[in-house]
């Protein structure tokens, strides 16, 4: 099936996706200009899904199921799951810096996805397991990257910290946050 861009389906699309758009507004912070930080919910990873699917021409509800497969493969990384004593969460952290500043900014920022700390309920900190992709940790930080935590049960998400000397801060959860895990 080929997929023309059509308004009327696209305004009708959105109009399905908004009460889900408000939902993930809920759930983000904006760190500082061009950083952002986004938790990624069931719900947030399976719209990723349809939205590629979207992307590539492929209507979800007519999608073989190998088209199915290899999209839900792709995002499997960002799906939080259940572990031994605990759950363990992703949020996307979006890098995005204008070109004339870009590699400057993303230099500066080199240690800071793995310094974003969860602050639990209980006063100890997660640390995140960052996803570079292919790159290496001395290469040039990509400007997507996926962070996991794992929250031990019974505790809940207080703050986001940084003590980045480029980006510090204490980020209060958003009320929302409490519905992050699934």
């Amino acid at each position: 099936m080929n997929l023309a861009f059509d308004p009327a389906t696209e305004r009708a699309r959105f109009a399905a996706r908004l009460e889900f758009l408000t939902r993930q507004a809920a759930l983000r912070l904006d760190l500082a200009e061009g950083i952002t930080f986004q938790p990624e919910t069931l719900e947030s990873v399976e719209d990723q899904i349809v939205e590629t699917l979207w992307a590539e021409g492929i209507s979800p509800e007519s999608a073989s199921l190998e088209d199915l497969a290899e999209a839900r493969s792709a995002f499997a990384a960002l799906t939080p799951r259940r572990e031994p004593g605990g759950q363990s969460i992703v949020a996307t952290l979006f890098l995005g810096f204008p070109d004339e500043v870009r590699h400057a900014r993303l230099a500066a920022l080199h240690g800071f996805p793995d310094d974003l700390r969860l602050e639990l309920s209980d006063g100890k900190v997660a640390v995140p397991t960052v996803d570079r992709g292919t790159a290496g940790p001395e290469d040039r930080l990509p400007s997507v990257l996926a962070l996991r935590y794992l929250i031990p049960d019974g505790l809940s998400i207080a703050a986001l910290v940084s003590n980045h000397p480029e980006v510090q801060g204490r980020w209060p959860a958003p009320a929302a946050w409490d519905s992050w895990p699934s």
